[in-house]
C-alpha cells in the first residue's frame, strides 16, 4: 500500500470572502446539535444515564451546547472490558486496513472541516483561526500516522553481528484510555486515539467535560467509516 507523501493540512485564508461565507454556513449548520442528547457507546451499545452532563457556549451561557450522560466507574469498567476483548481481533487486523481508516476519517473530516471547527468555537470559545488550526491538525495526525504505521510496518533495520540473527517486532499492547484536555479538544483527542488504533490498540474515549460535543462528532466520524465496534469506545463524565 502506497500513500503520497505526507503534507500539513493547509489553513483556511480567512481573507477571503468565500472562506468567510462557507465559515459562516458551518457556524449556523452546526447549531441544529445544540441541545440534542448522545448516549455513552461501548461495543456498539448506547447508554443513557439518569444523571445528566451539560455542555454549555462559554460565551453565552444560555447555549446548551448538547446534553451528554455522566458514566459511571461501572460502565468504564465494562468499555475496558469489553476494548480488551476486542483487542484480540483489532491486533491482528492487517495494516493496510487499519491505515484505511485513518485515511478515510481524514477524508471526510476534510469535507467538513468548517463544522468541526464550528463547534469548537461555540464549545470552548475558540476563534476562527484557533479552531481552523486545531482542526488542521487533527487531520495531520490521521494522514502521518497512517504514513507512519506503514513505514513500521516495513520493518527497522538492525545491526546483525557474526552468529546472531536479529531482528525488531512492534507488538500492540492493549487497551488505551484517552482522556484529552480542553483546549485542544479535536487535535489532542484525535492523535491520541487514532495513534493508539493504527497500531493495533483499541481505545476507551473519554473527552473533556468542558468539550464532549467536539469528541462525540468526532467519535461518529469514526461510525460513519465503519470503525468495527469495540475498537473505539466513547464514554462522557465529569472531569
Amino acid at each position: 500500500m502506497k500513500l503520497a507523501k505526507f503534507k500539513n493540512e493547509p489553513f483556511t485564508d480567512f481573507s477571503k470572502k468565500k472562506n468567510r461565507q462557507d465559515f459562516e454556513k458551518a457556524l449556523e449548520k452546526v447549531t441544529s446539535r445544540f441541545k440534542k442528547e448522545y448516549p455513552i457507546t461501548i461495543g456498539g451499545e448506547k447508554f443513557f444515564t439518569d444523571a445528566k452532563l451539560f455542555s454549555y457556549n462559554p460565551s453565552k451561557k444560555d447555549d446548551i451546547v448538547g446534553v451528554f450522560q455522566k458514566g459511571t466507574a461501572e460502565m468504564a469498567i465494562k468499555a475496558i472490558e469489553i476494548a480488551n476483548n476486542v483487542f484480540h481481533d483489532w491486533k491482528n487486523e492487517p495494516v493496510k486496513n487499519r491505515v484505511k481508516f485513518l485515511t478515510e476519517a481524514a477524508k471526510k473530516m476534510r469535507k467538513r472541516k468548517h463544522e468541526f471547527s464550528a463547534m469548537m468555537c461555540y464549545e470552548v470559545g475558540k476563534n476562527w483561526a484557533e479552531a481552523d488550526g486545531d482542526t488542521a491538525e487533527a487531520i495531520d495526525f490521521m494522514e502521518y500516522y497512517a504514513r507512519e504505521m506503514l513505514r513500521y510496518d516495513e520493518g527497522m533495520p538492525v545491526v546483525s553481528y557474526p552468529g546472531e540473527k536479529n531482528k525488531v517486532d512492534y507488538l500492540a499492547l492493549g487497551v488505551g484510555v484517552v482522556i484529552p484536555p480542553w483546549n485542544f479538544p479535536l487535535a489532542i483527542l484525535v492523535g491520541m486515539t487514532t495513534a493508539a488504533i493504527v497500531s493495533g490498540n483499541t481505545v476507551v474515549l473519554k473527552p473533556s467535560s468542558d468539550s464532549p460535543a467536539i469528541g462525540q462528532m468526532f467519535f461518529e466520524l469514526l461510525e460513519e467509516i465503519k470503525l468495527p465496534k469495540g475498537v473505539v469506545n466513547f464514554i462522557t463524565g465529569d472531569g
